[in-house]
């Protein structure tokens, strides 16, 4: 899969595909609620660029930048949508708190409605009750992959950055004991370093703050060594990226297998200094190149990976392919075999979708996980 995607379906390929089929005015429309471009760029554009393609069919809002304490105002948005007797499918990426409790309510008085939701930040339980169809990066998978990655650089430290509300999800705990099992079984050292909320006080600069004092720290902790790091937050990958991009520089054996949201725009725009173009979007590998060679001026290449598919804009595309495909021609409203062919429509290449289960064994039949393989920077110099 690598050097593969054309992907944001090179928004010239997929949606140019799709576009016969709504020649004629449509009678329905499909809402998105996304994060502001403060909390998720990525979903945001995909959005941006649907509604764009599609201004009869596409509806968007975005929820709150401090969901965690404006709950009310997102639930709000989605049950506003719902008043719209057009719309017979909302998406929502990413699927922050109020999610479950507003796709409930819609769920009672709009069963007409496919639900959809990505990046799920409640109980997978609730979610999956309440939406039709929830999806995550495979959390559990993306753990292997970045020991396999780690290991195949000789990491021998891998440092785990996350918070107490995070640690609280029970996919993020599920992949930090994935990390740790494939961590010994690789002979490499993890340890957990709590960096402070960025919903907390002080805000995404505090936390970015944290992480760019504490980096420095790690490595004269750990002297000599191959570290690799990794966080769960969104919001702190630039400033983690910065800061191993400059121990790096500056000669250390500093390494950053995954983005917490697998994707080549995830960060390393502002980290690199490498801007994305709007042809950029409907041309992946050429935004990797001069992402790869921004980082061979660095002399940092085999020290970053990511994947090749921008795994939520990827979510997106893929949901609204999927819901147009529903609504126009009916079927299953759960259809793993259906949304993994969206997948592939969207990204071009191919993938893994698996069913969720959780820890005690229970398999969640509308909860899917996706996989991407990772990047070597080194070949697309």
């Amino acid at each position: 899969m690598r050097k593969l995607f054309v992907l944001f379906l090179a928004l010239s390929l997929v949606l140019g595909m799709m576009a016969p089929a709504v020649a004629e005015t449509p009678n329905y429309k499909i809402a998105i609620l996304t994060g502001t471009t403060t909390q998720g760029e990525e979903e945001y554009r995909a959005a941006e660029t649907l509604k764009a393609q599609y201004p009869d069919i596409v509806i968007t809002d975005t929820y709150p930048d401090n969901f965690n304490a404006e709950v009310e105002t997102t639930i709000g948005k989605l049950l506003t949508f719902a008043n719209d007797p057009d719309v017979k499918a909302i998406i929502m990426v990413q699927a922050v708190a109020g999610a479950t409790a507003a796709f409930t309510q819609i769920k009672e008085t709009r069963p007409d409605i496919l639900l959809i939701a990505g990046v799920v930040a409640e109980d997978p339980a609730d979610i999956s009750a309440a939406a039709d169809i929830a999806i995550n990066s495979d959390d559990l998978g993306g753990g292997a992959q970045i020991v396999e990655t780690a290991s195949e650089w000789g990491v021998d430290v891998l440092v785990h950055y996350s918070f107490a509300r995070h640690l609280g999800m029970e996919t993020i705990v599920a992949r930090l004991n994935i990390l740790k099992e494939e961590a010994e079984d690789a002979g490499i050292q993890l340890v957990e370093r709590d960096v402070p909320d960025p919903l907390g006080e002080g805000g995404v600069s505090n936390a970015q703050n944290y992480v760019l004092e504490d980096v420095p720290k790690v490595m004269e902790e750990y002297a000599g060594k191959k570290v690799a790091f990794f966080c769960t937050n969104c919001g702190i990958q630039e400033a983690l990226q910065a800061a191993i991009l400059k121990e790096v520089r500056d000669g250390k054996e500093a390494y950053y297998p995954l983005p917490c949201c697998p994707s080549p725009f995830h960060g390393f725009p502002a980290s690199l200094d490498v801007a994305v173009d709007p042809e950029d979007y409907g041309n992946i590998p050429a935004y990797i190149q001069k992402a790869a060679e921004k980082l061979q001026e660095y002399n940092a290449l085999g020290h970053f990976s990511t994947w090749a598919a921008p795994v939520n804009m990827a979510m997106i595309l893929s949901s609204f392919e999927y819901a147009q495909n529903y609504i126009q021609n009916g079927g299953e409203r759960v259809d793993k075999d259906q949304l993994h062919a969206a997948f592939v429509t969207a990204t071009g290449s191919d993938l893994s979708v698996t069913e969720y289960v959780d820890g005690d064994g229970r398999e969640y039949d509308n909860f899917f996980m996706i996989l991407f393989d990772n990047i070597d920077f080194n070949d697309y110099i």
